[in-house]
């Protein structure tokens, strides 16, 4: 009876043993799949195409001197003070009033990933907005800038819209050059979003109409 109850005893534990094993194989194998999935994320082709874009080769950098509040500001880091881009673009909206005294202006340039529009009022300002993309193996990043020349009375209001959006949008701004008495601004908003979960195409066309819009304030 003794050699009966050790020999089932022995049985149990072997068989607790297996079922260990079993289970922290289970555990391994599912955490290396989640790890694995987690881990490797798949770039996409539009991402690659904008890795692979002309965009970062033309920009044109800027050094800097430290801001401070209140005075003519020129941001503390290097960055994009003046973009171009190589493709010609496609015509998106275009408002040409019989009154000579206000043009406004939307191309998308689908080859560089960036839309670009310009807006003159005579005797106001003129206007510079841009937006394109940049990507690396960690996801894409959105870029927002604002250019204004002559406009000393919308400036200020200008100034904070601008940071207001882009630090609820959770983006990274960098004031290149600020001097609302001779009415300049030159601003950009840098938002890191991940990987692509639009395509490229749906981002550009959502950002033009948005200039659409902004062409049309105040007509």
């Amino acid at each position: 009876m003794k050699n009966r109850v050790s020999g089932y005893i022995a049985f149990l534990l072997a068989l607790c043993g297996l079922l260990l094993s079993v289970v922290a194989c289970s555990e391994t194998s599912t955490a290396g799949g989640t790890t694995d999935e987690n881990a490797v994320t798949e770039v996409s082709a539009d991402e690659k195409a904008i890795m692979e874009s002309k965009v970062d080769s033309i920009k044109t950098l800027v050094q800097a001197e430290p801001a401070d509040i209140g005075d003519s500001k020129i941001d503390s880091t290097d960055h994009w003070y003046e973009v171009t881009f190589p493709d010609v673009g496609d015509d998106y909206f275009t408002i040409e009033e019989y009154d000579p005294l206000f043009a406004c202006y939307v191309r998308v340039h689908r080859q560089d990933f960036g839309v670009q529009g310009i807006k003159s009022v005579v005797n106001v300002g003129e206007y510079l907005q841009t937006f394109f993309m940049t990507a690396s193996e960690d996801g894409v990043t959105y870029h927002t800038k604002l250019d204004n020349c002559n406009d000393v009375t919308n400036c200020e209001k200008d100034l904070a819209d601008f940071e207001s959006s882009c630090e609820s949008g959770g983006g990274t701004l960098y004031r290149h050059f600020v001097d609302c008495e001779a009415g300049e601004l030159h601003l950009t908003c840098s938002t890191f979003k991940g990987h692509l979960s639009d395509k490229v195409a749906d981002i550009l066309d959502t950002n033009a109409q948005k200039m659409k819009q902004w062409c049309m304030e105040g007509k």
